[in-house]
Parts: structure tokens; C-alpha cells; sequence
């Protein structure tokens, strides 16, 4: 791994000091996950911090009844905030970190990382910013799911991650759909159901099409 590329991601990095930096590169490592691959399982121990190159990691909670809720996502640029707090605690992982798309992450073991960014002020600010948009996300999705009703929830989130893959067709399950809105699956599956009777949205094998992106924003 070379300086450049890994502060061009993280420039907060370039405050450490070539020496600094130099060691942290030195002791840490460039690893490659496929998507599905979990990269943390709940109670186990956080022997790194990753910064997430390229890729997409999930981080989620999983109800006794195998229900899932997404709590945040880590893209290229980002840290994951589950992993720094179970280093600054000494705790173990309380969720579930999955790659959702093929990652490239650049790990550091805990000790380097307590040895060189737990006390680091550049790094805090960064930490703090970082946690306070996921904050904001998190705010956003608790008001959703308490005072929105479900069928404006699942209209809003077709729309958005229709404009995020830029086509009206996407590739998703019931089951995955659920867990970003924090709901049953049957209570999507019928929600689903409903607006294909509708003429709103044509529906095939882990495959949900809009046919009306008016109709959809119309319940917004």
C-alpha cells in the first residue's frame, strides 16, 4: 500500500508525519472481500479498524427471529465507527459487518491504532464528523420508521436507490428491502403486492421494476 493512494481516500492521514505514516502503512495490510463475506460477526473480538478503499460494507443487527436492520454503510473513504468504539471500549462487535460489494480495505491492527490515531486530534475530528452523519442517518431512518407510514417508506426508498443504480430495475429481495426499512417481510411483500395491482411496479425473481415513477412519488 502506498502513501499516496491511501491518503488521497483519507487526507486526515497526511497530518500523522511521513514517519508516522510510513509505520502505519508498514504495519498494516491491503485485503480484498468479496461481497457476502462477513468481516465481523456479533460478541467476537475487533483485532483491526478497516478503511475502506473501494466497495461497500454493511453494517447491520439481527433480531432473536432473524429479522435484520441496516444500521449504516461504509463506502470508499470511510471508516467503520462499530470497530474505532470497540477499540476505545475494549468491547466486543455488537452487529454485523458484511461486504455488499466487492471491498477493498486497508486493516490496522488495534495496537498500531492506539498507538498512533486513538490520541491523534486530526483523527478525533474525523471520527467525530464521520459519527455525526452517521447520527444524522440514523435520526432520519428512526423517523421514518415511527411516524412514516410504510407504503411512503417503500416508495421513497425504490425512488432512491432507483436514481443510485440509475435504472428503473432493481435487483433486490424482499427480505433486503425489509431490512432497510426496519419492517417484516411480509409486511413489504404485501406492500409490493399492492402496487403491482396498481399498475405501479412489475415485479420477477429478486427483481422490482417501477412502471410508474409518478404514482410512486405521488404518495410522497
Amino acid at each position: 500500500m502506498d502513501a499516496a493512494s491511501l491518503t488521497k481516500l483519507f487526507p486526515v492521514l497526511q497530518t500523522l508525519g511521513e514517519k508516522a505514516l510510513k509505520a502505519l502503512i508498514g504495519e498494516g495490510s491491503l485485503v480484498r472481500r468479496e461481497a457476502g463475506a462477513i468481516l465481523m460477526r456479533r460478541g467476537e473480538t475487533c483485532p483491526h479498524v478497516p478503511l475502506v478503499l473501494s466497495g461497500v460494507l454493511r453494517v447491520y443487527k439481527l433480531s432473536p427471529g432473524g429479522r435484520e436492520m441496516t444500521l449504516y454503510r461504509a463506502e470508499a473513504g470511510d471508516t467503520c465507527l462499530v470497530s474505532v468504539a470497540c477499540k476505545l471500549t475494549g468491547e466486543d462487535f455488537p452487529a454485523i459487518a458484511q461486504v455488499e460489494e466487492d471491498a477493498e480495505m486497508f486493516l490496522i491492527p488495534g495496537g498500531v491504532y492506539q498507538r498512533t490515531l486513538e490520541g491523534h486530534l486530526p483523527w478525533k475530528d474525523f471520527v467525530i464528523m464521520t459519527l455525526y452523519r452517521r447520527l444524522a442517518e440514523s435520526l432520519q431512518v428512526l423517523e421514518s420508521v415511527t411516524f412514516e407510514r410504510v407504503d411512503r417508506r417503500l416508495a421513497a426508498w425504490l425512488l432512491e436507490r432507483a436514481a443510485q443504480v440509475g435504472s428503473a430495475t432493481l435487483r433486490v429481495t424482499h427480505e433486503q428491502i425489509a431490512a432497510e426499512l426496519g419492517t417484516a417481510r411480509e409486511v413489504v411483500s404485501r406492500m409490493l403486492g399492492e402496487m403491482r395491482h396498481q399498475g405501479w411496479l412489475e415485479m420477477g425473481r429478486k427483481r422490482v421494476t417501477i412502471a410508474d415513477r409518478g404514482a410512486l412519488e405521488d404518495l410522497l
